[in-house]
């Protein structure tokens, strides 16, 4: 066959496509486990700030007509925690946990990804902002920050959807 011929380029590009994937495809298997474990211990972080030492459980058997609630965790006698995504001020949003202890009151508010304008949005994961969260139940709206409402908006509609779940829970 000649070097030149079309049919002998598409041939040795097709070996060098195949033989590219096949590494990709084994990277891929061996970086797969490490990536989901780091990516479980950054998510027990979260939790064990919320919960410390507690025993968590993922809930997978949840509906959530907002479509805010990324996932749900129960921490052993103690309450439930829900991660949650939510668009703000930033177009990309950000994500947060809050968790509702059995008796309802508000066991942790804590940031997980945020990129909302500093001294502006960012208010809304700072100290005295998680401390008036701190003081709702299941039963109150999310408190608002003047000047960053789209952010605090967004943190009581997130609110309120875990507040529907577990009230459909308990």
């Amino acid at each position: 066959m000649n070097k030149d011929s079309t049919l002998y380029k598409a041939i040795l590009l097709g070996v060098l496509c195949a033989v590219c994937g096949a590494l990709l495809a084994f990277v891929n298997n061996m970086t797969a486990p490490v990536i989901a474990e780091q990516a479980l211990a950054a998510e027990k972080e979260n939790l064990e700030k919320i919960y410390p030492g507690a025993e968590f459980t993922e809930v997978t058997d949840f509906t959530d007509d907002s479509g805010l609630i990324q996932k749900v965790f129960t921490a052993e006698g103690q309450g439930t925690v829900y991660k949650i995504h939510a668009i703000g001020y930033n177009s990309n949003g950000f994500t947060f946990m809050i968790a509702f202890n059995d008796d309802g009151t508000v066991g942790g508010y804590t940031a997980v990804e945020q990129s909302e304008s500093p001294g502006i949005g960012a208010r809304a994961f700072e100290d005295e902002y998680i401390s008036e969260i701190s003081s709702i139940t299941v039963d109150d709206d999310a408190p608002l920050i003047s000047g960053a409402s789209l952010t605090t908006g967004a943190i009581r509609k997130g609110v309120a959807a875990a507040e529907a779940v577990w009230h459909a829970t308990h």
